[in-house]
């Protein structure tokens, strides 16, 4: 893009055109907005063999769970929606998620973000990747703090 003139990509993208000869040079005008509120929190973790086993993917999710949890502890938020990435080793990627009614805690954001991983098995091909995502987030109020419980 960078190699193209502004009427060669006006002429070949329409409106699209000035945006792209812009952004190929790092001309970008938007006001830059660092304190804007965070929609989601989330981590992931590729690892150097492929996971095939359950058990061992439920291991290298609860790093990934205490990671997002303590980066919500601090900021004194919750979230009602847990979503699970998974990249197996041929880059195929498949997410699933789940939301609920009220910010949840600790224990069930473990609980929810296992069986959304138990959902995926028994798998055909090795797992490189795993991420787990807190969103629906919102400061934790003194209505929230009654204890939910998810029933298997």
């Amino acid at each position: 893009l960078k190699e193209r003139s502004l009427p060669f990509l006006q002429q070949h993208s329409g409106k699209s055109g000035l945006w792209y000869y812009q952004i190929a040079r790092g001309i970008d005008k938007r006001a830059v907005e660092p304190d804007r509120p965070r929609k989601s929190i989330g981590a992931e973790d590729t690892f150097a063999a492929d996971i095939v086993e359950l058990d061992a993917s439920l291991a290298e999710l609860k790093p990934l769970i205490a990671k997002v949890w303590g980066y919500c502890e601090g900021k004194g938020i919750r979230g009602r929606t847990v979503t699970l990435k998974v990249k197996f080793a041929d880059f195929q990627q498949i997410t699933r998620s789940r939301t609920v009614a009220m910010p949840i805690e600790l224990r069930d954001f473990e609980e929810l973000a296992a069986d959304l991983l138990r959902s995926v098995f028994p798998v055909r091909k090795g797992i490189r990747l795993l991420g787990i995502t807190l969103s629906s987030l919102g400061d934790v109020s003194p209505s929230d703090q009654r204890q939910l419980r998810f029933e298997v």
